[in-house]
């Protein structure tokens, strides 16, 4: 089994969509669709789903044809189908119809073992819908939402995106087709790039208000512009426990670069951002970085029920680690 991304999947007999990820594997299941329209705009397409899901249903839909009509054949809750569509489905694998693009989308879990075990064997093309959690993952991603909308979108201004609104997928992609929507051009006008400006006049200075630029500001020692900056985002009704999950990125990923060998490869991050780290990380030894990963952990448990005061938390955090900064 090939592992494929999901902006670049091409139409086979099987496809196999395996992650928790909805957003991704519908973004997949779109993909597909489309091409097997694009292919063939008479394509039946059949959603074997609900009361679809009667013994012999992929039978039903995927038997040979006398007129051999192209066929799409979606199966979008297959860790849930019924053990009749199973057997069907590994008898199918042995001899695929040539004129259908059977996609199956499993959406975690243990169940559907087997099934998955032999599409595996049979080197069925797999998208890997997991949750999307490196930087560079969702740069990916919003770039590939662009191309897909054919547009295209500055490198500052995709990093300021994935700044802003990185820890939802689905709310980056929303934003993205928001940025897409009110910047197109007139008719018989041509597209201009998404910039770093078009991203701040939708934010409304959310960008310089995350909690991203909370912990560049506190791992740079700067804490009268961190609390200044965590201040902001309080106000605009940003909730505790993502600011401290976001600062605990930034912490994990200066950590990080500091290991012998750290690369932009091993580590899954951009170059510049690598680069950025590496620099802060010369102001930082061994301990003063567990000191303030300590002071983290600390905040992360007050913040989710066992502190009385969690904005409190998040400011004494901040100031922690310019501390710890400071004391190396």
């Amino acid at each position: 089994m090939s592992d494929v991304e999901w902006h670049s999947v091409a139409l086979a007999p099987i496809v196999l969509i395996h992650g928790t990820e909805t957003l991704i594997a519908d973004r997949a299941v779109q993909r597909l669709r489309a091409l097997a329209r694009e292919a063939d705009p008479s394509v039946a397409v059949h959603d074997l789903s609900g009361d679809a899901l009667g013994p012999g249903a992929l039978t039903q839909v995927a038997s040979p044809s006398l007129f051999g009509e192209p066929r799409f054949v979606l199966v979008p809750e297959l860790q849930a189908a019924p053990d009749t569509l199973v057997l069907e489905l590994l008898e199918y694998l042995k001899t695929p119809e040539p004129e259908v693009a059977l996609v199956l989308v499993h959406r975690g879990g243990n169940r559907g073992k087997k099934l998955l075990d032999a599409l595996k064997r049979a080197g069925v093309p797999r998208v890997d819908a997991s949750p999307v959690k490196r930087v560079g993952d969702k740069q990916a991603f919003v770039a590939a939402e662009f191309a897909r909308a054919q547009r295209r979108i500055q490198p500052e201004a995709l990093v300021a995106l994935v700044d802003a609104f990185g820890t939802d997928l689905a709310e980056l992609a929303a934003i993205s087709h928001q940025l897409i929507e009110d910047s197109t051009a007139e008719p018989g006008e041509g597209a201009a790039q998404v910039s770093v400006d078009d991203v701040h006049a939708l934010t409304a200075g959310r960008v310089e208000s995350t909690a991203f630029a909370v912990a560049d500001a506190a791992i740079a020692g700067r804490e009268q512009e961190a609390l200044q900056l965590l201040q902001q985002a309080q106000l605009a009704g940003a909730d505790p426990v993502p600011i401290v999950a976001a600062i605990a990125s930034k912490m994990r990923s200066l950590a990080k670069v500091t290991a012998p060998g750290a690369s932009p490869r091993s580590l899954g991050m951009p170059d510049w951002m690598l680069r950025n780290l590496s620099r802060e990380a010369r102001h930082w030894n061994d301990r003063s970085l567990a000191r303030a990963l300590e002071t983290v952990a600390r905040a992360d448990h007050e913040v989710k029920g066992a502190g009385r005061d969690p904005q409190w938390s998040v400011q004494r955090m901040v100031m922690g680690i310019c501390r710890a900064r400071r004391a190396r």
